[in-house]
């Protein structure tokens, strides 16, 4: 399908997309080279029975969550000549060029697509839908990943369209995202399976009701940072032991991603694995109990609790 539409600029990609590794570190220590992970493996086009098939997509916002979305659907096999992005930024237009897709700084040239993602920041929202209004149609549709805007907010502004709610994370710029899909009033079976296909190219997705997207959005939105603070508390503690910076932040990054497997690929719950470790009157034993003396375990939970408290919050404010 040749693109006509004016507007949108047209730049060959002048560099390969480039493999995107998952760890939090890679070992220094030489090693077989593994497969590369699914996020980047070459694969066929979408057949013909693919949802995405032929379906044209714009990303309204190219910035950390839009790049990755677009180079994980990419990686998945879809042409560059079926993306489109949008974005004020000129260094974020610049690097999209580079993946081959067609580029604007107006909004409104997404109108030829099937579907719009939009994937600005939640301030951005009622301008950039402003201009959408009435630019859309059906059978169009929009998918939103704006933290805190909610499907009343969006469908009081784009009322004759389909619209689903997704909650992202980080983790999906290195194909291991977790995503959770929430549909408008207006959604139809294949509207979910497409939203569906789009996420499952940057990892896992699950569909929920729209109020348990605050309890995702403090599980697994905020998920990443919980990972890291608790990597870089633990890699000070290595550090006042006595290791070399070098060898704490190994054995932290590499201790982290082998549990992390072993809670994917075998059926034991997080208590069972930690009895597997924790002999009676050993060293592990030793350093649970003094996490359990200092209520650990109810800090987590007071600070996911508020994480979803300030969720709920922000949901309210924009409407």
């Amino acid at each position: 399908m040749k693109n006509t539409t004016p507007g949108f600029r047209k730049e060959r990609a002048t560099s390969s997309f480039r493999s995107l590794r998952g760890s939090l570190i890679s070992s220094r220590a030489p090693r077989p080279t593994p497969p590369a992970p699914s996020f980047v493996s070459p694969t066929p086009r979408p057949s013909s029975h693919s949802p995405l098939y032929e379906r044209r997509i714009c990303f309204i916002g190219a910035g950390t969550m839009g790049h990755a979305l677009i180079q994980g659907l990419l990686a998945k096999g879809m042409p560059a000549r079926q993306l489109y992005a949008a974005d004020p930024s000129p260094q974020a237009r610049r690097k999209i060029s580079r993946l081959g897709l067609s580029v604007s700084d107006d909004n409104r040239e997404c109108r030829q697509a099937d579907v719009i993602v939009l994937a600005v920041k939640p301030q951005e929202m009622p301008s950039v839908l402003a201009d959408l209004a009435s630019n859309l149609h059906p059978p169009q549709w929009v998918i939103s990943i704006a933290a805190g805007i909610p499907l009343s907010f969006l469908e009081s502004r784009l009322p004759r369209l389909p619209i689903v709610r997704v909650m992202p994370n980080l983790p999906a710029t290195v194909g291991q995202g977790f995503s959770a899909l929430a549909m408008g009033c207006r959604v139809r079976l294949r509207h979910r399976r497409i939203a569906m296909e789009i996420f499952n190219a940057v990892g896992q997705v699950v569909r929920v009701a729209e109020p348990l997207l605050d309890a995702i959005t403090a599980v697994s939105g905020s998920g990443p940072a919980y990972v890291f603070f608790l990597a870089q508390v633990w890699e000070e503690a290595a550090l006042r032991l006595g290791l070399p910076r070098a060898v704490a932040r190994r054995a932290v990054a590499q201790t982290l991603k082998g549990s992390v497997q072993l809670l994917e690929k075998n059926s034991l719950s997080p208590q069972e694995w930690i009895a597997r470790v924790a002999s009676k009157r050993g060293t592990t034993e030793a350093a649970l109990r003094v996490l359990e003396q200092r209520r650990v375990r109810f800090a987590i939970v007071a600070a996911l609790q508020a994480a979803a408290k300030r969720s709920r919050q922000l949901s309210r404010l924009s409407q």
